[in-house]
């Protein structure tokens, strides 16, 4: 065993800490598995977990592809995530390298001959006892003298093993960092998320020519629901009207809580589509609360304004607006 090449390797993957994203990660293994596990070639296979009512896999995709690999992380995406069961197809001759032709996969090996290969190799990336990706290398030339089959082994054996812990304190971090941008009582954002979340739409509507919306939603008479009926009542009638809401601005929206009967939402749609959002939103709370309405108001960005204070300030006096109306109309009835 080559104490000093594993002091190197270790010494490597301190610089692992530092990725925030998993990406990032697998970006710095890759050089390091390059330079030290004398793997010229590979890429990673990851089941990337996303928060959608709780923390749940995508489809298995392709990352970081270097040497004969690199910039095909779309075809190997396709190829290697068909496979019904990656782990399972891969069991009998994982965690250690083996020749090109003994991949147990003809489909595989159909179209890993494409390219150079003399050996191949496929470790598991584990968390929390079940398989979330593999790390996936080659090589097209024979090793140095230095790196024997057990070297070679023990290196991508602690390599997995160390990326495997690193993705789930990236998950851990990202749990926590969109815990603090939620609400509690509703799931939606809080102003904190609000602030994190925007730019990016803002960003898109000006890459895509798009329309943002910045809308404005206030529960009428939740003082009085919590007067009278306790605040137990006025919780479920907030949650209510946040699914409603919900419900109607679609996955692509912003929806957030201020606080208290306060709702802030930003979307993507022309000014006609706006209006018919906002009416499609009161008779949709109407409807889940079984009577009981909102004011709504909206501004549209880079016309009634380019910060988010401004649009807020401007769609905050619409709804006031709008809720005098209604208060009008319903004592001249």
């Amino acid at each position: 065993m080559n104490a000093e090449l594993l002091k190197k390797f270790f010494y490597r993957t301190r610089e692992w800490a530092r990725a925030s994203r998993g990406l990032e990660l697998f970006q710095l293994a890759s050089e390091t598995l390059r330079d030290l596990a004398e793997a010229d070639s590979g890429f990673f296979i990851y089941r990337k977990r996303v928060f959608v009512n709780g923390v749940t896999p995508s489809k298995p995709h392709a990352y970081a592809a270097w040497g004969v690999f690199a910039h095909r992380e779309e075809e190997l995406s396709s190829i290697f995530a068909s496979e019904e069961n990656l782990y399972r197809t891969f069991k009998c001759v994982s965690e250690r390298w083996m020749l090109a032709e003994d991949i147990p996969s003809s489909r595989l090996q159909t179209y890993l001959s494409h390219y150079p290969l003399l050996e191949f190799g496929f470790w598991p990336l584990m968390s929390r006892e079940q398989v979330t990706g593999a790390l996936v290398v080659a090589r097209t030339h024979a090793v140095s003298g230095r790196m024997t089959t057990e070297m070679s082994n023990a290196l991508l054996d602690s390599c997995a093993a160390q990326l495997s812990v690193a993705l789930d304190l990236i998950l851990t971090v990202r749990i926590a960092e969109d815990a603090s941008r939620r609400d509690l009582l509703t799931g939606t954002y809080n102003r904190r998320g609000v602030y994190a979340r925007l730019p990016e739409m803002v960003e898109h509507a000006a890459l895509h020519e798009r329309q943002l919306i910045i809308g404005v939603i206030d529960l009428d008479d939740l003082k009085a629901v919590n007067d009278t009926l306790g605040h137990p009542a006025g919780d479920t009638l907030i949650r209510e009207t946040s699914n409603a809401i919900q419900a109607c601005v679609g996955d692509e929206a912003l929806v957030s809580r201020l606080g208290g009967d306060e709702f802030l939402i930003a979307f993507y749609a022309e000014l006609t589509q706006a209006i018919d959002m906002m009416e499609a939103i009161q008779s949709s709370v109407l409807q889940a609360t079984r009577g009981h309405s909102v004011s709504v108001g909206f501004a549209v960005w880079g016309v009634d304004g380019e910060t988010l204070d401004r649009c807020y300030e401007v769609a905050d006096a619409r709804l006031y607006q709008h809720k005098r109306e209604r208060k009008s109309t319903l004592l001249s009835e």
